[in-house]
């Protein structure tokens, strides 16, 4: 089963499991003590070498960074990410940053689902496998998401945000078929907010029923 949205194929079929922290770069030697941290979303700004230059907190505060991590696949760009990190008098200091996943949302009409050879059209076909909602919120112009997945860690999970009617939206999320539900990954994304929309209602499909937040 493959889900192909129109004209937005590339970035829906991006894999959830590019979602987790990892250590990025080994540019410097931190040695063998890390002190208590922060861990939040950010936006981070690569050099033409994927080097981080500076950071931008969701309440705007923007700061260059201290010891330089690099992000190898992502140069001379910005990226929503989620980081572990020190802040100390000014001074930020990354430890470990991870991008997430964080498409504009695509209206319902470009979605199309393709099963066995076979397109079908209409928002009726678009799968909403569930997840768990650990928590929801929004900052930074995103809607950002705490999800708990249950897998098998077998396949490749897509999502994509869809906007379902104007103010309304969703999250997307098209289970493979060879995964099975056996633990609980912990994954996080972020939907940008699109441009002048001052309040929005933002819905996922859970075991329990719709999960829906007006913001």
């Amino acid at each position: 089963m493959r889900l192909r949205p129109n004209r937005f194929w590339n970035w829906l079929c991006m894999a959830c499991m590019a979602f987790c922290m990892v250590a990025c770069g080994d540019d410097d030697d931190e040695g063998s003590h890390i002190p208590s941290y922060i861990t939040d979303f950010m936006l981070v700004s690569t050099d033409a070498k994927g080097y981080i230059t500076t950071v931008t907190l969701d309440d705007g505060s923007i700061y260059p960074v201290t010891i330089q991590k690099r992000m190898t696949d992502y140069p001379d760009t910005t990226l929503r990410c989620r980081a572990n990190y020190t802040l100390d008098e000014g001074q930020l200091r990354l430890y470990g940053v991870g991008k997430v996943f964080a498409p504009k949302p695509v209206p319902a009409s470009a979605f199309r689902l393709i099963l066995n050879g076979v397109s079908y059209d209409g928002e009726e076909y678009i799968p909403r496998d569930p997840v768990k909602v650990v928590s929801v919120w929004k900052s930074g112009g995103y809607i950002n998401l705490h999800l708990g997945l249950m897998t098998t860690g077998n396949g490749v999970h897509q999502y994509a945000f869809c906007e379902d009617s104007p103010g309304h939206y969703s999250l997307v999320h098209l289970r493979p078929y060879a995964d099975a539900e056996s633990y609980t990954e912990q994954i996080f994304m972020s939907m940008p907010i699109p441009e002048g929309m001052e309040e929005l209602t933002f819905s996922v499909y859970t075991y329990d029923g719709i999960y829906t937040r007006t913001f």
